[in-house]
């Protein structure tokens, strides 16, 4: 993407009147002016939308268990991993009937080994073995029933991600199964659905790149793709003439982490990218609805025409023709453009590459004015 460059010609100051002498017009400086080169600039044209972004991971944590909170194992807003307890529910008689459970366990598998020994020694039958052995499993099995139903009275997070307000839960409270504690959220990859209007839904298609930014300031941006495009038009009211819309979804990396779940951004649908000539907005005029910038040319190179022109006074073209050949001269050019993107129009027609055009005090100019160009201030 090209810089505009602002350019100064090593030309002395040309005075209009030149004459200096007593009872003899006062010179006249020509009026300063800025100008920039004509070059490639890159257009991303785009469809414009604003939404709430979301994350692809983002659960609310329910325990699975009546009970009363014994302890809280976390702080809101920490950083917790998939598994990791949050909250201990009261849990002494889960506990009590898994020691139970584990001892009837150990007792019976002993039995069963002391039956299969004895049964290969010919000392008991068959049938006495399986009794053993399948009382043995049977006593396994309420084992690992007792300690799941110990492990639903340990509120634990669903995912890895950040844990969101415990507030609403403190030590002594009595929860219920299903009772929404605190949602837990991974703001690493982030999601969001954009409405798209149905006049230029034709121009989405999956996989196109998404920029992303926030209205903070300074905004934080991200780069996305399109993943979903609906394939059903929606409308927000069933009034005639509303417009139809067409749902899109695009996910990105939230690199920065800055970004957060349920905040609004701008999004920007890039559907295509060209470099073109450009012209910054400052340099275009317009007449009649026809746009126009003027370009600097040194005098002899339009001089010929100015001279056959029947737009200046007799007197403003034998002041021209005093002048140097060198002189710079500004030009009113017609100009085609297309839609302005980041203060820059593309160039359709009118201009060449390379062309200088004026970016200062363009409502003062005219066709045909002398003018002197000097580089524009810092930061400009």
């Amino acid at each position: 993407m090209v810089r505009w460059q602002l350019l100064s010609p090593s030309l002395p100051l040309v005075l209009l009147l030149a004459s200096c002498g007593s009872g003899k017009p006062v010179a006249r400086a020509p009026l300063t002016v800025q100008t920039v080169t004509v070059g490639e600039f890159r257009f991303a044209p785009g469809i414009d939308t604003i939404s709430t972004i979301e994350s692809t991971s983002n659960v609310v944590m329910r325990p699975q268990s009546d009970g009363r909170v014994v302890r809280i194992l976390a702080t809101e807003g920490q950083r917790v991993k998939a598994g990791q307890p949050i909250l201990v529910l009261d849990n002494v008689q889960e506990s009590a009937t898994l020691d139970s459970s584990r001892a009837e366990a150990i007792k019976d598998r002993v039995n069963a080994e002391r039956y299969i020994f004895l049964n290969e020694q010919g000392a008991v039958s068959t049938k006495d073995r399986d009794f053993y052995v399948t009382q043995a499993i049977q006593s396994r099995d309420q084992a690992r029933s007792s300690a799941a139903t110990l492990g639903y009275k340990f509120v634990t997070a669903p995912i890895d991600g950040e844990l969101g307000n415990l507030d609403t839960v403190k030590l002594g409270d009595y929860v219920r199964q299903g009772q929404a504690i605190t949602g837990i959220v991974n703001n690493s990859t982030l999601w969001t659905l954009m409405d798209v209007p149905a006049t230029q839904a034709g121009q989405v298609k999956v996989g196109l790149p998404v920029q992303v930014e926030s209205q903070g300031n300074p905004p934080v941006k991200g780069m996305g793709r399109v993943v979903f495009v609906s394939p059903y038009f929606a409308t927000g009211s069933t009034s005639p003439g509303t417009p139809n819309t067409v749902l899109v979804k695009a996910v990105f990396p939230n690199l920065t982490g800055a970004l957060k779940t349920g905040q609004f951004v701008r999004n920007r649908i890039i559907t295509g990218v060209s470099d073109q000539l450009a012209v910054p907005v400052q340099a275009v005029m317009m007449q009649a609805q026809q746009p126009f910038v003027y370009r600097v040319l040194p005098l002899y190179t339009i001089l010929p025409k100015i001279k056959a022109s029947d737009q200046l006074p007799a007197a403003e073209k034998q002041k021209l023709e005093k002048l140097p050949g060198t002189t710079p001269v500004v030009v009113q050019t017609v100009v085609k453009l297309g839609n302005l993107q980041n203060n820059a129009y593309p160039v359709l027609s009118g201009l060449a590459k390379g062309d200088q055009i004026v970016v200062s005090n363009t409502a003062l100019l005219r066709s045909g004015m002398p003018v002197k160009v000097v580089p524009a201030a810092s930061g400009s």
